[in-house]
């Protein structure tokens, strides 16, 4: 299927032709930010995501099941040079979709991206989609704007933060592991309390904690997806899960994952039960964390955050974190919400 462009006829979308489109994605994801994606990568995410949509409307009118669509854009060469997508993952919220668009920096500001973003919001009229989500690069000019101009609001702003290992003295910190010791809650390792009662304990503490993170968009999808999520076992490891216990309550986790840079740690999650906060639990978890990353042989730590999230801010920076680049988390109201 292709389609014309109204803006110009020079520039056409059409379907996906795969495999061989594999290497198109790719090819524009990392003209943008290099090292992004991989041709295997996206063909192994694929294999991971059903291949028959299932979308419908619930008793409320509101979208929910499974589909997507994916497009190019091509020049009168036959040149990719733009890609779109847009999806619904059954535990979405009714009514959402989620999307992305890219278009080369060669041939931004031409159009192309307008397109794209066009042919995405009909395919979502045509099923009855109410919002439409999205990213964009904090760190590309124009790209905020051009998704206002297009109807988007901004939903958050999540950054890189940075920690180098090299200039951190930790003994600068005050000791907050043994003082909760002493007040009741200890600290273990995934490791130490490996299977699946333990996961499942852990996926109820990240749906609870999750609830109140700016960072967070949606609901958490259900335990098993969650897991390849969390727990991925090409970057993961059950050593690098810290818990903290109240008897055998789980109150907080923070965990590692490693990463393409050598001698680089990320930390996906940190969550603390609401009814245990400010009690010191989210740094002493951290500071298990970065230990760990020393004795790893790392040199830096890396994470992300939301601007908003004061309290999660002021625990990196007063670590030594430094911002970096980021995102805005975008949504747009396609129709009126029920």
């Amino acid at each position: 299927m292709a389609f014309e462009n109204n803006v110009s006829t020079k520039i056409k979308l059409r379907d996906l032709q795969l495999p061989v489109d594999y290497k198109h994605i790719a090819m524009l994801f990392n003209s943008i930010e290099p090292g992004t994606t991989t041709v295997e990568a996206l063909e192994d995410e694929d294999r991971h995501i059903p291949q028959k949509s299932t979308l419908t409307l619930n008793d409320q009118g509101l979208l929910t099941g499974f589909g997507r669509i994916r497009v190019l854009a091509e020049n009168t060469n036959g040149q990719v040079i733009g890609y779109g997508a847009s999806w619904r993952a059954p535990w979405s919220d009714p009514g959402e979709l989620a999307s992305t668009f890219c278009v080369h920096p060669d041939y931004q500001r031409q159009g192309v991206g307008k397109l794209i973003l066009s042919s995405l919001e009909n395919w979502a009229a045509s099923h009855q989609a109410s919002i439409l989500l999205s990213e964009v690069k904090d760190w590309i000019p124009g790209s905020l704007p051009f998704a206002q101009k297009h109807g988007f609001l901004v939903d958050a702003h999540i950054f890189e933060l940075r920690l180098n290992l090299n200039q951190l003295d930790l003994t600068k910190f005050a000791d907050p592991i043994h003082r909760l010791k002493d007040s009741s809650i200890t600290f273990v390792t995934l490791a130490d309390i490996a299977g699946e009662a333990s996961e499942k304990k852990l996926y109820d503490l990240y749906v609870e904690t999750s609830k109140d993170n700016p960072g967070q968009s949606g609901n958490l999808p259900p335990f098993s997806e969650w897991r390849k999520e969390a727990l991925p076992e090409n970057c993961s490891q059950e050593k690098w899960v810290f818990i903290a216990l109240d008897c055998d309550r789980f109150v907080g986790v923070s965990t590692l994952f490693s990463t393409d840079e050598t001698g680089v740690l990320y930390t996906d999650y940190t969550g603390v039960d609401r009814h245990y906060r400010g009690r010191g639990i989210a740094k002493a978890l951290k500071l298990l964390s970065i230990q760990a990353a020393i004795d790893e042989g790392a040199h830096t730590m890396t994470t992300d955050t939301e601007a908003g999230n004061e309290s999660m801010q002021r625990l990196n920076r007063g670590l030594g974190y430094m911002p970096g680049k980021g995102h805005y988390r975008i949504r747009k109201l396609l129709i009126s919400e029920v």
